[in-house]
């Protein structure tokens, strides 16, 4: 009976510095110089269709992976045609308020940095199939009205049996900021037009979204890039604040200082000079 007790309370002891050397780990961890603290926020998706279009999808997610990083991604899809003509269309727009703030006193000035990523297809079946696009992608930040960092990807269209997989990137892009308020602003839109065709009728689609849960009668419009790996699609940007890196020092000038003259071994005299004065004419 004593052995069992005994045998509990060496368990209880062992779980206990356990969970204490744990709570102490994590109290390691290493506090970024400024983080980013998220304020008030307006997110809105427009979907426009008609009786012939669908649109899949369409979300604004705003998530914050650290203290210092945070990453703002707009997704969605749509399509329209098949047997007869229609349209589709989706319009993102995300006004974000967020704070930079030191956690510690001593520092350098912060960094922003910030880059931007977008993947997504756009496909028109047959020489018949309509037009898809994808309109600019952009993210602007301002402090106090002026743009600290502004950065665009450029629009991209298909029709006519044409199929595109975009994968665009911009940045990074750095600036030198201080600590206070700060307003992002990004926009995207995406839209698929079949219009009324005499014969035959195609399709057009434009997906940013992985999963956007279209109808499976639109699946042939997505055949091209159906084995593409999914999960990235999106118009994503990636806001990170560190502190500024000290300038380097630079290094004083070397002097040119002039060779040194031969040193005369022992027992040998050093050459003579003619002085142009004691010579006779």
């Amino acid at each position: 009976m004593a052995g069992k007790s005994t045998i509990g309370m060496l368990t209880a002891c062992v779980i206990w510095l356990c969970s204490d050397l744990a709570v102490r780990g994590q109290g390691t961890v290493a506090e970024p110089p400024y983080a980013i603290l998220l304020r008030s926020r307006d997110a809105v998706v427009t979907p426009e269709r008609t009786k012939h279009g669908e649109t899949g999808g369409g979300f604004i997610q705003v998530t914050q992976i650290t203290p210092n990083v945070v990453v703002f991604l707009m997704r969605g899809a749509v399509v329209a045609g098949l047997d007869h003509s229609g349209s589709a269309a989706m319009q993102f727009h995300l006004d974000q308020d967020l704070e930079i703030v030191a956690t510690h006193s001593g520092l350098r000035p912060p960094r922003l940095i910030a880059t931007a990523w977008l993947i997504g297809s756009l496909d028109s079946s047959f020489k018949n199939g309509g037009t898809a696009e994808q309109a600019p992608a952009c993210a602007t930040l301002r402090s106090v009205g002026d743009p600290i960092l502004h950065m665009c990807i450029k629009p991209h269209s298909v029709g006519g049996g044409e199929n595109l997989l975009v994968n665009e990137r911009v940045g990074p892009f750095e600036a030198v900021a201080v600590p206070g308020p700060y307003h992002l602003s990004q926009t995207f839109a995406i839209n698929a037009v079949q219009p009324r065709t005499c014969c035959c009728a195609g399709s057009a689609a434009a997906s940013f979204d992985p999963d956007p849960r279209l109808d499976a009668r639109w699946n042939e419009v997505l055949k091209p890039f159906r084995a593409v790996p999914k999960q990235n699609f999106g118009f994503r940007v990636i806001l990170r604040v560190v502190e500024d890196v000290a300038p380097a020092e630079t290094p004083p000038p070397a002097e040119n200082l002039p060779p040194p003259e031969p040193v005369p071994s022992k027992g040998t005299k050093p050459p003579a000079t003619l002085d142009n004065s004691s010579r006779t004419p």
